[in-house]
Protein backbone atom coordinates (compact mmCIF):
# COMPACT_ATOMS: atom_id res chain seq x y z
CA UNK A 1 0.00 0.00 0.00
CA UNK A 2 1.34 3.46 -0.90
CA UNK A 3 0.90 6.23 1.67
CA UNK A 4 1.28 9.80 0.43
CA UNK A 5 2.04 12.52 2.94
CA UNK A 6 2.59 16.17 2.14
CA UNK A 7 5.99 17.36 3.29
CA UNK A 8 5.84 19.20 6.60
CA UNK A 9 5.56 23.01 6.31
CA UNK A 10 5.45 22.62 2.51
CA UNK A 11 9.06 23.53 1.90
CA UNK A 12 9.85 22.78 -1.76
CA UNK A 13 12.89 20.57 -2.30
CA UNK A 14 15.63 21.25 -4.82
CA UNK A 15 16.04 18.19 -7.03
CA UNK A 16 18.57 16.88 -9.52
CA UNK A 17 18.54 18.16 -13.11
CA UNK A 18 17.70 14.69 -14.45
CA UNK A 19 14.38 14.82 -12.61
CA UNK A 20 13.11 17.01 -15.43
CA UNK A 21 13.07 13.93 -17.65
CA UNK A 22 11.93 11.59 -14.86
CA UNK A 23 8.82 13.70 -14.26
CA UNK A 24 7.81 13.19 -17.88
CA UNK A 25 8.64 9.47 -17.82
CA UNK A 26 6.61 9.02 -14.63
CA UNK A 27 3.82 11.07 -16.20
CA UNK A 28 3.68 8.68 -19.14
CA UNK A 29 3.49 5.75 -16.71
CA UNK A 30 0.50 7.34 -14.98
CA UNK A 31 -1.10 8.02 -18.35
CA UNK A 32 -0.47 4.42 -19.41
CA UNK A 33 -2.46 3.05 -16.47
CA UNK A 34 -5.70 4.19 -18.09
CA UNK A 35 -5.07 6.09 -21.35
CA UNK A 36 -8.70 5.90 -22.48
CA UNK A 37 -10.01 7.77 -19.46
CA UNK A 38 -7.20 10.33 -19.65
CA UNK A 39 -8.11 11.04 -23.27
CA UNK A 40 -11.77 11.40 -22.27
CA UNK A 41 -10.69 13.80 -19.51
CA UNK A 42 -8.78 15.88 -22.03
CA UNK A 43 -11.61 15.91 -24.58
CA UNK A 44 -14.22 16.96 -21.99
CA UNK A 45 -11.93 19.75 -20.81
CA UNK A 46 -11.22 20.84 -24.40
CA UNK A 47 -14.89 20.87 -25.42
CA UNK A 48 -15.92 22.93 -22.38
CA UNK A 49 -13.13 25.44 -22.99
CA UNK A 50 -13.93 25.75 -26.71
CA UNK A 51 -17.67 26.12 -26.17
CA UNK A 52 -17.12 28.89 -23.64
CA UNK A 53 -14.55 30.68 -25.80
CA UNK A 54 -16.49 30.42 -29.10
CA UNK A 55 -20.15 30.68 -28.14
CA UNK A 56 -20.04 32.97 -25.10
CA UNK A 57 -17.96 36.04 -26.03
CA UNK A 58 -16.11 37.87 -23.22
CA UNK A 59 -18.06 36.24 -20.39
CA UNK A 60 -17.09 32.83 -21.74
CA UNK A 61 -13.41 33.75 -21.72
CA UNK A 62 -13.66 34.85 -18.09
CA UNK A 63 -15.58 31.71 -17.13
CA UNK A 64 -13.01 29.58 -18.95
CA UNK A 65 -10.20 31.21 -16.96
CA UNK A 66 -12.00 30.59 -13.67
CA UNK A 67 -12.78 26.98 -14.54
CA UNK A 68 -9.32 26.13 -15.83
CA UNK A 69 -7.64 25.51 -12.43
CA UNK A 70 -10.76 23.66 -11.22
CA UNK A 71 -10.40 21.19 -14.09
CA UNK A 72 -6.64 20.99 -13.59
CA UNK A 73 -7.31 20.09 -9.96
CA UNK A 74 -9.49 17.27 -11.29
CA UNK A 75 -6.56 15.99 -13.34
CA UNK A 76 -4.43 16.12 -10.19
CA UNK A 77 -7.08 14.16 -8.26
CA UNK A 78 -7.02 11.50 -10.97
CA UNK A 79 -3.25 11.21 -10.70
CA UNK A 80 -3.47 10.82 -6.92
CA UNK A 81 -6.10 8.10 -7.30
CA UNK A 82 -3.92 6.10 -9.69
CA UNK A 83 -0.91 6.45 -7.43
CA UNK A 84 -2.99 5.03 -4.58
CA UNK A 85 -3.92 2.08 -6.82
CA UNK A 86 -7.51 3.28 -7.12
CA UNK A 87 -9.61 3.22 -10.27
CA UNK A 88 -9.50 6.35 -12.41
CA UNK A 89 -13.06 7.56 -12.95
CA UNK A 90 -14.71 10.45 -14.78
CA UNK A 91 -15.85 11.81 -11.41
CA UNK A 92 -12.22 12.61 -10.57
CA UNK A 93 -12.24 15.30 -13.25
CA UNK A 94 -14.83 17.22 -11.21
CA UNK A 95 -13.06 16.89 -7.86
CA UNK A 96 -12.15 20.56 -7.93
CA UNK A 97 -15.84 21.51 -7.92
CA UNK A 98 -16.31 19.61 -4.66
CA UNK A 99 -13.22 20.76 -2.74
CA UNK A 100 -11.71 24.26 -2.57
CA UNK A 101 -13.67 25.43 -5.62
CA UNK A 102 -13.64 29.06 -4.46
CA UNK A 103 -9.87 29.19 -4.01
CA UNK A 104 -9.31 27.39 -7.30
CA UNK A 105 -11.56 29.88 -9.10
CA UNK A 106 -9.69 32.71 -7.34
CA UNK A 107 -6.50 31.19 -8.67
CA UNK A 108 -7.94 31.33 -12.18
CA UNK A 109 -8.91 34.95 -11.68
CA UNK A 110 -5.44 35.89 -10.47
CA UNK A 111 -3.86 34.10 -13.43
CA UNK A 112 -6.19 35.86 -15.88
CA UNK A 113 -5.58 39.22 -14.24
CA UNK A 114 -1.84 38.63 -14.42
CA UNK A 115 -2.00 37.88 -18.13
CA UNK A 116 -4.06 41.00 -18.82
CA UNK A 117 -1.62 43.12 -16.82
CA UNK A 118 1.33 41.61 -18.72
CA UNK A 119 -0.21 42.46 -22.09
CA UNK A 120 -0.91 46.01 -20.93
CA UNK A 121 2.66 46.41 -19.66
CA UNK A 122 4.08 44.99 -22.90
CA UNK A 123 1.97 47.39 -24.96
CA UNK A 124 3.12 50.27 -22.77
CA UNK A 125 6.80 49.37 -23.08
CA UNK A 126 6.51 48.96 -26.84
CA UNK A 127 4.66 52.27 -27.18
CA UNK A 128 7.40 54.06 -25.23
CA UNK A 129 10.07 52.58 -27.51
CA UNK A 130 8.31 52.84 -30.86
CA UNK A 131 5.29 55.09 -30.40
CA UNK A 132 1.57 54.18 -30.46
CA UNK A 133 0.84 50.76 -31.95
CA UNK A 134 -1.16 50.69 -35.17
CA UNK A 135 -3.41 47.73 -36.05
CA UNK A 136 -1.64 45.02 -38.01
CA UNK A 137 -3.54 44.32 -41.22
CA UNK A 138 -2.77 40.70 -42.06
CA UNK A 139 -4.00 40.98 -45.65
CA UNK A 140 -1.17 43.43 -46.40
CA UNK A 141 1.50 40.98 -45.28
CA UNK A 142 1.11 39.04 -48.52
CA UNK A 143 2.19 42.11 -50.45
CA UNK A 144 5.57 42.13 -48.66
CA UNK A 145 5.34 45.90 -48.23
CA UNK A 146 8.65 47.20 -46.75
CA UNK A 147 6.68 49.90 -44.95
CA UNK A 148 5.27 47.19 -42.68
CA UNK A 149 8.70 46.22 -41.30
CA UNK A 150 8.73 48.80 -38.45
CA UNK A 151 5.24 47.72 -37.42
CA UNK A 152 6.23 44.05 -37.51
CA UNK A 153 9.28 44.85 -35.39
CA UNK A 154 7.02 46.61 -32.91
CA UNK A 155 4.78 43.57 -32.58
CA UNK A 156 7.81 41.27 -32.28
CA UNK A 157 9.22 43.35 -29.43
CA UNK A 158 5.85 43.28 -27.70
CA UNK A 159 5.78 39.49 -28.10
CA UNK A 160 9.21 39.14 -26.53
CA UNK A 161 8.20 41.31 -23.57
CA UNK A 162 5.02 39.30 -23.09
CA UNK A 163 6.91 36.01 -23.08
CA UNK A 164 9.53 37.34 -20.64
CA UNK A 165 6.85 38.51 -18.20
CA UNK A 166 4.61 35.49 -18.70
CA UNK A 167 7.25 33.01 -17.54
CA UNK A 168 7.25 34.11 -13.86
CA UNK A 169 3.43 34.08 -13.89
CA UNK A 170 3.43 30.56 -15.30
CA UNK A 171 5.88 29.51 -12.59
CA UNK A 172 3.50 30.86 -9.97
CA UNK A 173 0.59 28.97 -11.52
CA UNK A 174 2.29 25.65 -12.29
CA UNK A 175 1.82 23.84 -8.97
CA UNK A 176 -0.87 26.10 -7.55
CA UNK A 177 -3.94 23.94 -8.39
CA UNK A 178 -2.33 20.91 -6.72
CA UNK A 179 -1.30 22.97 -3.67
CA UNK A 180 -4.85 24.30 -3.29
CA UNK A 181 -6.49 20.90 -3.78
CA UNK A 182 -4.19 18.67 -1.76
CA UNK A 183 -2.83 21.08 0.84
CA UNK A 184 -5.71 23.49 1.26
CA UNK A 185 -3.62 26.60 0.62
CA UNK A 186 -5.32 29.87 -0.34
CA UNK A 187 -4.75 30.90 -3.94
CA UNK A 188 -2.17 33.65 -3.30
CA UNK A 189 -0.08 31.49 -0.98
CA UNK A 190 -0.23 28.59 -3.44
CA UNK A 191 1.06 30.82 -6.22
CA UNK A 192 3.92 32.14 -4.06
CA UNK A 193 4.96 28.62 -3.11
CA UNK A 194 4.68 27.37 -6.70
CA UNK A 195 6.92 30.21 -7.87
CA UNK A 196 9.48 29.40 -5.17
CA UNK A 197 9.47 25.72 -6.12
CA UNK A 198 10.02 26.47 -9.81
CA UNK A 199 12.72 29.02 -9.02
CA UNK A 200 14.60 26.49 -6.87
CA UNK A 201 14.45 23.97 -9.70
CA UNK A 202 15.23 26.08 -12.77
CA UNK A 203 17.61 23.50 -14.27
CA UNK A 204 15.29 20.47 -14.12
CA UNK A 205 12.45 22.63 -15.42
CA UNK A 206 14.65 23.78 -18.31
CA UNK A 207 15.31 20.15 -19.24
CA UNK A 208 11.60 19.43 -18.78
CA UNK A 209 10.71 22.28 -21.14
CA UNK A 210 13.15 21.22 -23.86
CA UNK A 211 11.99 17.59 -23.80
CA UNK A 212 8.37 18.69 -23.63
CA UNK A 213 8.80 20.89 -26.71
CA UNK A 214 10.34 18.00 -28.65
CA UNK A 215 7.51 15.68 -27.60
CA UNK A 216 4.92 18.27 -28.57
CA UNK A 217 6.42 18.61 -32.06
CA UNK A 218 6.64 14.84 -32.49
CA UNK A 219 3.08 14.40 -31.26
CA UNK A 220 1.87 16.92 -33.84
CA UNK A 221 3.37 15.07 -36.81
CA UNK A 222 0.91 12.14 -37.26
CA UNK A 223 -2.13 14.39 -37.84
CA UNK A 224 -1.81 15.60 -34.26
CA UNK A 225 -3.06 12.30 -32.86
CA UNK A 226 0.00 11.96 -30.66
CA UNK A 227 -1.10 15.08 -28.81
CA UNK A 228 -3.94 13.06 -27.28
CA UNK A 229 -1.23 11.47 -25.15
CA UNK A 230 1.38 14.24 -25.05
CA UNK A 231 -0.91 17.04 -23.81
CA UNK A 232 -2.38 15.12 -20.82
CA UNK A 233 1.15 14.08 -19.86
CA UNK A 234 2.77 17.51 -20.20
CA UNK A 235 -0.04 19.50 -18.63
CA UNK A 236 -1.38 17.05 -16.05
CA UNK A 237 0.34 13.80 -15.10
CA UNK A 238 3.92 15.12 -15.27
CA UNK A 239 2.91 18.19 -13.26
CA UNK A 240 1.63 15.84 -10.58
CA UNK A 241 4.81 13.77 -10.58
CA UNK A 242 6.87 16.96 -10.27
CA UNK A 243 4.63 18.17 -7.43
CA UNK A 244 5.05 14.85 -5.69
CA UNK A 245 8.82 14.94 -6.15
CA UNK A 246 9.21 18.48 -4.83
CA UNK A 247 6.54 18.66 -2.14
CA UNK A 248 5.50 15.14 -1.17
CA UNK A 249 7.07 12.33 0.84
CA UNK A 250 6.07 8.84 -0.33
CA UNK A 251 6.47 5.76 1.84
CA UNK A 252 5.66 2.13 1.21
CA UNK A 253 3.69 0.06 3.71
CA UNK A 254 3.16 -3.68 3.57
Amino acid sequence: MTEITTAQHLQPRTVDVAQGWRWIAAGFRLFGKNPQIWIVFFLIYLVVELVLAVFVPVVGAIASALLDPIFLAGFMAGCRALELDEELEITHLFAGFKAHARQLATLGGLYLGGKILIVMLAMGVTSVLYGPMAPLELDKLDAADPALLPLLMQYMVMGVVVMALLLPLLMAYWFAPALVLFDGLPAKQAMKLSFAACLRNVLPFTLYGVIGLVLFVLGSIPLGLGLLAVIPVLFATSIYTAYRDIFVAVSEEN
